[in-house]
């Protein structure tokens, strides 16, 4: 004990021969924190928008400094304790998870005492931000041990323990007698009054926080600013950087001003139009009055209307407006921001432009490898070291939703971006392919934050439009599509032909197109049907010499980017040059793939779905006599949907096969009449919002899938994989998503990755179910 007395008290993991004390981490922090946020009494330009974003004002700024900047101090000081600094020299394990340590020792009465006599601060509120900042506590772990528990000594009496209590006698005052605390935490009684102590204080406090919006908004303020804080300090420590230098470029200089979105996305986009077209480009009329909407809205326009355009023109005047430093574009899938990146966000070069999502470094290589492209010279890549903290000083975004709307599930990455949310222009694509957790986490959000939202999709059940027109305000743009005349040429034009038949059938349907030369799109509702369809085409596309490609979402990450290029440029090229195709796929063609297809054949689906379905069918603005096919199947069963789900899309199809030629008009208005499933549904659970003092990533879900899949690598994979980690280069190109059951854990890997059969896998099919035999 003598030793651990002597030894300096550790807040990391030694690394490279550095050592990071306690009050030296401690100081970093605080550091941070009044580097971003500002220092007692006065915020940073960052500190008074991040109140202004939680429904705050500058009036809150010195509670809300006052008590992050203590949260700050006193986050790590349960590590101070024999456990926790054995775990860190590998020589014994950690009793109780280190911030539930320090939530327990500012709860005991000398520090709770202390803590009341600091000016505009509220101990509830710096113990619930220090319990909480790794969103890994809620009423059932709290102070739960991870071992068998011995007992644990508390460091109380070391000089890093006491220099780390200094740090706050500016607003304290002098530090209390704490020489009784060392025993708190051994077995007996005292830990568990202790423990049943804080847990009845603290439910209490939840259940004030109820009947007090501004308490309830301060914390939130002050919970996500120390979680930014701590990965910020922990970051400039380990890089040696100056906290105030880099706060600087990240949040200082000019904010975004009108001409510079037009010099830096817009015109450098439309000259790419203009390229790919031979022809000047024109603003549709209702892409220019897009600029007057509010700083709340909802644009409704069918595919390929140019609704991005529009959101750009949005935010142009939004930062007229209203200051601002970012524009934020968020996607429901990782190939949709991906394109939105490619096609927009890239122009605004490597310094300011960021792709944000879980395979974003390896979607970057190669993105811009034609000739004469001048992005390609550009280096989007963020510094690896600094975890989220590496895309803080950029200025534009193409980012799935999770990367910044996931902190409403207590996803630690997304919180650490908050402090870009908190001072953007946001835009929100594909409304209508959200799940129900994340339409919920969406409701909530705009319900509670303060920012300028743009909501944009093609389709919009009418349950869903209530709910973000009445419950959240958003104005509904065009109110009356017929004002528009660009976009109602365009809606009203006839361009699908819609019919139903047998599963039997549609073998045969699809033989003729591709004999006659259509370019056709099968959609299935599985993984495992869309590899049935492309078996049993195979000899008969071969034997025909006709291109047959199979796409879905279970590739290798490496050949599923080179499966999304081919089924794009095949299209393109047989629709210049002539030619049938087939491409068998599942529902990631809703989204991410820009084809013209002649022949769509589809399973039944949601009906928004089959509307996005339908949209990778004559996909041209003004189809003039041309038509497009659509057939409708029943599907063997619902599967990933809902029984009710299958019935209505059934429905749908059957009630369009009654029209002679379908317009994108019909189909929202089919979509106008379809029965609200009640959209004053209570407001689902927000862990962010809704926890109270603590926070616990696995409370809820952002996502809902009923298809458990895993992460993995091929067993063929691993040689290459450990390279990669010994080269420090990105692996994701190996990554394969598989259903569980076939996922092997192996100790070598880890806990992030499994491994998966490569006898399952073939590079044109993807990962089967069944022993992959050619």
């Amino acid at each position: 004990m003598v030793a651990m007395l002597e030894a300096p008290i550790l807040a990391k993991q030694p690394s490279g021969g550095r050592v990071i004390t306690l009050p030296e981490h401690s100081r970093s922090v605080v550091r941070a924190t009044e580097a971003i946020f500002g220092s007692p009494p006065h915020l940073s330009t960052l500190g008074s928008r991040w109140l202004r974003f939680h429904g705050l004002d500058d009036s809150h700024g010195l509670p809300f400094l006052q008590n992050l900047r203590l949260a700050a101090v006193f986050h790590d000081l349960g590590k101070a304790n024999s456990g926790f600094q054995e775990a860190l020299s590998r020589t014994g394990d950690q009793v109780f998870r280190h911030e539930h340590l320090s939530a327990l020792l500012l709860w005991e009465p000398p520090f709770r005492s202390w803590l009341s006599q600091g000016k505009a601060v509220n101990p509830n509120v710096v113990v619930s931000a220090v319990v909480s900042h790794h969103h890994k506590v809620n009423h059932e772990e709290m102070a739960k041990p991870l071992v068998p528990m011995s007992g644990v000594r508390l460091l109380t009496g070391h000089r890093d323990f006491i220099e780390t209590l200094q740090i706050a006698e500016e607003c304290l005052g002098p530090v209390p007698n704490i020489e009784d605390l060392s025993s708190v935490y051994q077995p007996g009684d005292r830990l568990e009054e202790s423990l049943d102590r804080f847990l009845a204080d603290f439910r209490l406090f939840k259940r004030n926080l109820r009947k007090d919006d501004i308490s309830a908004r301060l914390l939130l303020a002050v919970k996500a600013g120390l979680v930014a804080a701590d990965a910020a300090g922990s970051g400039f420590c380990r890089e040696g950087l100056e906290p105030e230098r880099w706060a600087v470029s990240c949040f200082g200089g000019m904010d975004l001003k009108e001409a510079e979105v037009q010099e830096k996305v817009i015109t450098p986009r439309l000259q790419a139009i203009e390229a790919v077209t031979g022809k000047a480009f024109e603003w549709h009329d209702f892409q220019t009055e897009a600029g007057a909407l509010g700083p709340r809205a909802l644009l409704l326009a069918g595919c390929g209307s140019g609704k991005t355009l529009a959101a750009w023109r949005w935010i142009q005047a939004q930062v007229e407006r209203r200051s601002l430093k970012r524009a934020i574009f968020l996607y429901p899938t990782r190939a949709t921001a991906t394109e939105g990146f490619r096609d927009y966000i890239s122009w605004a070069g490597g310094d300011d432009a960021a792709l944000v999502h879980g395979t974003s470094a390896y979607d970057l290589e190669g993105l811009f490898r034609n000739p004469g492209d001048v992005r390609g010279e550009e280096d989007f890549s963020a510094p690896q070291r600094l975890f989220a903290l590496g895309y803080w000083p950029r200025r534009y975004f193409s980012a799935t939703v999770d990367s910044f709307l996931g902190f409403m599930a207590h996803q630690y990455a997304s919180a650490c971006m908050l402090p870009l949310l908190a001072d953007a222009a946001l835009v929100v694509d594909e409304v209508h392919s959200f799940s129900r957790s994340m339409f919920t986490a969406l409701e909530r959000f705009l319900n509670h934050f303060d920012i300028p939202v743009l909501c944009m999709t093609a389709t919009l059940t009418q349950d869903r439009l209530a709910i973000l027109r009445d419950r959240c305000g958003l104005q509904v743009f065009p109110s009356d599509p017929s004002v528009f005349r660009d976009l109602q040429a365009q809606q009203k034009a006839s361009r699908y032909q819609v019919r139903t038949i047998p599963q039997d059938h549609a073998d045969e349907t699809v033989r003729r197109a591709l004999e006659k030369g259509d370019l056709v799109l099968w959609v299935a509702n599985t993984v495992s049907r869309c590899q049935q369809n492309a078996h049993s085409f195979g000899a008969w596309c071969r034997e025909k010499n006709i291109p047959l490609l199979c796409y879905h979402s279970r590739f290798r990450l490496m050949d599923r980017r080179e499966r999304h290029e081919n089924v794009i440029s095949l299209f393109r090229e047989r629709r210049r040059g002539g030619g049938g195709a087939l491409v068998v796929t599942t529902q990631v063609c809703q989204m991410s793939l820009d084809l013209d297809a002649d022949l769509v054949v589809t399973e039944a689906a949601p009906v928004p779905d089959l509307i996005q379905r339908m949209g990778r069918c004559c996909r041209v603005p003004q189809p003039g006599n041309r038509r497009g096919t659509v057939i409708g199947i029943s599907p063997p069963d619902c599967k990933p949907y809902l029984p009710e789900e299958i019935r209505q899309g059934e429905e749908f199809l059957m009630a369009m096969q009654s029209h002679q030629n379908i317009s994108q008009l019909d189909m929202a208005q089919y979509l106008e009449s379809m029965a609200v499933t009640s959209p004053q549904l209570p407001q689902g659970y927000a862990g962010f919002l809704d926890a109270g003092w603590y926070a616990m990533a696995r409370d809820d879900t952002f996502r809902d899938s009923l298809e458990f899949n895993e992460d993995c690598i091929l067993d063929r994979d691993r040689e290459a994989y450990f390279a990669a980690q010994r080269e420090r280069k990105p692996w994701d190109g190996l990554v394969l998503p598989i259903p569980k059951r076939f996922a092997i854990a192996r100790s070598d890997l880890g806990h992030r990755i499994k491994e998966a059969p490569a006898s399952h896998y073939d590079p044109e099919m993807g990962f089967t179910t069944e022993v992959y035999n050619g």
